[in-house]
């Protein structure tokens, strides 16, 4: 099952850039494997912001929350990273659909 995940994150008043892009290059090095790896199918950085989108792969729900809980910006900045998620498929299968639909 394809998920589009956006995240949305919050620098706290507590800690300086440098310490926040260094957890950010934590999860860096933690997305790249899965990229290649072909978990992760998509992975963006929004523009002048500090936002993330990635399409990930995940066989469950289950999947979603147990990768979510231990990615490293999350173990370090949970409250100030908001995370969307979205159940995704290919707009094929929707077409598909809407062709029986209207039969």
């Amino acid at each position: 099952m394809l998920y589009l995940l956006w995240f949305k994150i919050k620098q706290p008043q507590s800690i300086s850039q440098k310490q926040l892009m260094e957890v950010w290059k934590k999860e860096a090095e933690t997305a790249m494997p899965a990229v290649k790896a072909g978990k992760i199918k998509g992975l963006w950085k929004v523009s002048g912001k500090r936002e993330v989108i990635a399409i990930l792969d995940a066989n469950s729900h289950e999947e979603i929350d147990e990768t979510l809980e231990n990615l490293p910006i999350v173990k370090e900045l949970g409250h100030s990273v908001d995370i969307d998620v979205y159940p995704i498929h290919p707009y094929e299968n929707f077409y598909e659909l809407i062709k029986k639909l209207i039969e």
